[in-house]
């Protein structure tokens, strides 16, 4: 996935070593405020340890799980922010469970007040919020790289590599984009025109939301006055009525026009 502006994708290297660094960072933060009593409970550098820790340890569930979990709800027809919403109160309960362990044994005459309510409620306070500032992080990142990005629409660029196989398409999903390939797929944080111009080389849009490689089409099949392209991995994308020429003409599809 890749995270606007940012060139790499999800479990790379460099992607973690990005989310860890900004999970130490707030831990740090964490630490010198001394959210909800902690600040009270005693030394300042186990306080920051165990804060960074914590915030650790939720970056790895957070940056593992996340984005299967909102995969999954976008598929499911919910709207990006609930499936992230989703994912964060599902994520929360394995994060309380770990961070009442931990301080439960370095505090244990502090924290045995604390109800399993109380850790998850205070738990998925503290995640909404680093999430939250993760994103907006992020997004103000991509935009003031794309602000100073010059791109040539004269040249196309390279076809990515993946050990995935070549790619067959690209699905829109919301604000993602899914890479189809021969052995599977993957999602990326970007507009299908981003992707388009990143990883499309020898294809056409046949759609808003999709883009197909023509090497990819196995078949074309109508269905009264629509069109469809049955991919050589078994998907079925559409075409819409004013791709139609386009597809015909690149020999995608053929038979008759559709009407208007």
């Amino acid at each position: 996935m890749r995270i606007d502006g940012w060139h790499g994708e999800l479990g790379g290297p460099l992607w973690w070593a990005r989310v860890l660094g900004f999970a130490v960072l707030i831990g740090l933060l964490l630490g010198l405020i001394g959210p909800f009593g902690s600040y009270m409970n005693g030394s300042p550098l186990v306080l920051a340890l165990h804060w960074i820790a914590m915030t650790t340890v939720g970056a790895v569930l957070f940056g593992s799980a996340g984005p299967w979990l909102v995969t999954v709800g976008i598929r499911h027809g919910l709207p990006a922010l609930y499936a992230l919403g989703g994912a964060i109160v599902i994520l929360a309960v394995p994060l309380a469970v770990v961070s009442a362990l931990e301080a439960r044994w370095l505090w244990p005459s502090q924290t045995r007040v604390l109800s399993p309510a109380d850790w998850y409620v205070q738990t998925l306070g503290i995640a909404v919020c680093v999430v939250g500032f993760w994103l907006v992080v992020e997004r103000g990142r991509g935009t003031r790289r794309n602000a100073g990005r010059i791109v040539a629409p004269d040249i196309v660029p390279a076809a990515s590599t993946s050990p995935m196989g070549p790619l067959l398409c690209l699905q829109m999903e919301d604000h993602y984009v899914r890479l189809h390939r021969t052995c599977g797929s993957t999602l990326e944080l970007m507009p299908l025109q981003e992707a388009i111009a990143r990883h499309g080389r020898d294809g056409l849009q046949v759609h808003r939301g999709w883009w197909v490689a023509i090497a990819a089409v196995a078949a074309s099949e109508r269905d009264g006055r629509n069109w469809r392209l049955r991919l050589t991995n078994g998907l079925v994308v559409p075409v819409a009525r004013n791709r139609v020429l386009e597809a015909r003409a690149k020999g995608v599809i053929g038979g008759e026009l559709v009407g208007p």
